[in-house]
């Protein structure tokens, strides 16, 4: 032969275009398309509606995410444990309606930045409802951090790539949980 090194690339080529076109039939996402402040995308996402709260599967990159309501407004999120707040993005927050509170620190991965306090009337994911959720509007967000200040008025398992997210027996009195 006389082009092995074109041969080996070519095969190559073919098995990869062949992986993709079968993954995509045989694995399709769960995508749900749809406007968010003006910017049009595919969200990954796999959210079950439960009797006790929802089921959410980890995307591609081990991450729960999805999409939801704030105020009314659709917007995507990930589910962040380790964030004390929900994290909105400045420019969602502003389509929102949220309103800037108080000026506070913010402690991320990336470092100190600043935010401010904020509350969210209502967050929507699934069938489940927030109200009055306490909240912090942030620079350099693209996405809704989902944090504790949340996800503490639920029973939260993981097992096997899907976070079940349930209403706690000891919040129905709360008028905050639905």
């Amino acid at each position: 032969m006389k082009h092995p090194v074109l041969l080996v690339f070519l095969t190559f080529v073919i098995l990869y275009v062949a992986a993709d076109y079968f993954l995509r039939q045989k694995a399709p996402s769960f995508a749900i398309d749809h406007q968010i402040d003006g910017v049009h995308g595919m969200l990954e996402t796999s959210i079950e509606e439960t009797s006790d709260g929802i089921v959410i599967t980890a995307d591609r990159r081990g991450h729960y995410s999805g999409s939801g309501l704030i105020n009314g407004r659709p917007m995507n999120f990930i589910i962040d444990t380790g964030a004390t707040w929900v994290a909105v993005p400045r420019r969602f927050a502003e389509l929102a309606g949220l309103k800037r509170g108080a000026r506070v620190k913010v402690y991320t991965a990336a470092g100190e930045t600043a935010g401010y306090q904020t509350t969210v009337d209502s967050l929507q994911i699934g069938v489940l409802t927030i109200r009055n959720a306490r909240a912090v509007i942030q620079d350099g967000l693209d996405t809704v951090l989902v944090g504790m200040s949340v996800l503490k008025q639920f029973k939260i398992t993981q097992d096997q790539g899907k976070m079940s997210i349930e209403i706690n027996p000891g919040n129905l009195n709360s008028n905050s949980v639905s």
